[in-house]
């Protein structure tokens, strides 16, 4: 199967939805466009690479455009400049670009998407379907987020929805990777990542929002393993089946949720140390909003190692190496690990003004991410953001390893 057939059966299922479809009574809403123009300086790059200063200029576009037959077209994209002040590079990604299609309680979206899964705040154990880039220069985790070329149908009955999604299409997050220039990494993707599909059962409306999922498909975060070459690493996005579920309620003026997963990779027995374990991510915490301003939020995060041998101590010192590296990067240097979140927020001046303090601790290995944040609306169209992001941690901590990419920024948007 080629990616002809892809595309083409992506083409029919529009068509078939177009064909089938009636017109609406009502007037079409008419197309809309909106974004905005940034301008920005970073003290640091998040590669790894110690380059600073940086500065640079985005554009930012979202277009909807309803059709005839209850169709309506969606894009989004960014154009950019940036990198060092001297040596800017130009860059652009079409984040999403589909068309949607609303039959009564069956509605059809095909193209490239971003399906962001999980109601827990800022970390999801069920979200393996939207990579990020988590290099890219933003002040927003949201605008990380990559989409990718898929297929959903999802049929409502009441408060329930039942989702199937198909993606033939595959983009890992896009990390930076440790090294000094002395070792180079190689990524190779597959020729067919076609044979990844997901299914999500979701209810919203009651006492208790909640869905459970699963996802069948390819591993957004690589492996590390030696690529048979000196000093060569080769990344390796593994298969994964990840079985998920998540919920949402109100307690007084208390909002609480749970998310969790169970991920299985293909290192079941847990004895290839180039490839993650089995592991149960789950993350359980609660906000509430104080006088209307002030909004505190705190979750527990805990992952548990299903399978867990540590590296033979009589291994050869390049494979040790390349396998440290990548328990590092996949938080797997212990059995189980213990760690929380946070995010307090105020608004001040009639909510013009927003103060933010993030940050994600975990107790073993030690290690600490935070980002400070403000937020001042000038005018209407007109925001300035400026911040930080720190990084500090135990050497087997992976903030430890990030913490090169400790930064401040400042930012103009102005919208339209």
């Amino acid at each position: 199967m080629t990616r002809r057939v892809v595309f083409a059966a992506i083409a029919a299922t529009v068509a078939l939805a177009l064909v089938t479809a009636t017109p609406r009574a009502q007037e079409r809403p008419r197309p809309e466009l909106t974004g905005s123009l940034r301008g920005g300086y970073w003290s640091s790059t998040r590669d790894l690479d110690r380059q600073h200063p940086l500065g640079g200029g985005m554009a930012w576009l979202k277009g909807t455009a309803p059709m005839p037959r209850h169709v309506t077209l969606f894009g989004e994209g960014w154009v950019a400049v940036r990198g060092p002040v001297d040596d800017a590079d130009a860059t652009a990604e079409l984040r999403e670009a589909y068309v949607a299609i609303a039959l009564g309680n069956l509605d059809v979206r095909a193209g490239r998407q971003i399906m962001a899964w999980g109601r827990a705040d800022g970390v999801n154990p069920t979200g393996n379907l939207a990579a990020e880039d988590l290099t890219l220069l933003t002040p927003d985790d949201a605008d990380r987020r990559l989409g990718v070329t898929s297929a959903t149908v999802s049929y409502y009955v009441g408060g329930l929805s039942i989702s199937g999604v198909w993606l033939p299409e595959f983009r890992g997050h896009r990390i930076a990777l440790p090294g000094d220039g002395s070792v180079s990494f190689d990524e190779t993707k597959r020729a067919w990542p076609g044979d990844q599909w997901a299914l999500r059962a979701e209810h919203t409306g009651g006492a208790v929002d909640w869905s459970t999922s699963f996802f069948r498909g390819l591993d957004l975060s690589p492996d590390l393993e030696p690529a048979g070459q000196p000093n060569v690493v080769a990344l390796r996005h593994r298969r994964i089946r990840v079985f998920g579920a998540d919920a949402a309620t109100t307690f007084g003026r208390y909002g609480l949720r749970a998310e969790g997963a169970y991920v299985r990779t293909e290192d079941g027995s847990g004895t290839d140390p180039f490839t993650k374990n089995p592991f149960v991510f789950v993350v359980v915490g609660g906000d509430r909003t104080f006088d209307g301003r002030l909004n505190v939020n705190v979750q527990y995060l805990g992952r548990a190692l299903v399978r867990f041998r540590p590296l033979p101590a009589d291994s050869p010192p390049d494979v040790a190496a390349v396998a440290q590296a990548q328990a590092i990067l996949a938080s797997q240097m212990r059995r189980a690990q213990h760690g929380a979140s946070m995010r307090v927020s105020y608004k001040w001046l009639h909510e013009t003004l927003e103060t933010e303090w993030a940050a994600v601790a975990y107790a073993g290995p030690r290690g600490v991410a935070m980002r400070p944040k403000v937020t001042c609306a000038m005018t209407d169209r007109v925001t300035l953001l400026a911040g930080a992001e720190v990084f500090r941690g135990e050497d087997a901590s992976v903030f430890r390893l990030l913490r090169p990419n400790s930064t401040a920024f400042l930012e103009a948007r102005w919208g339209f």
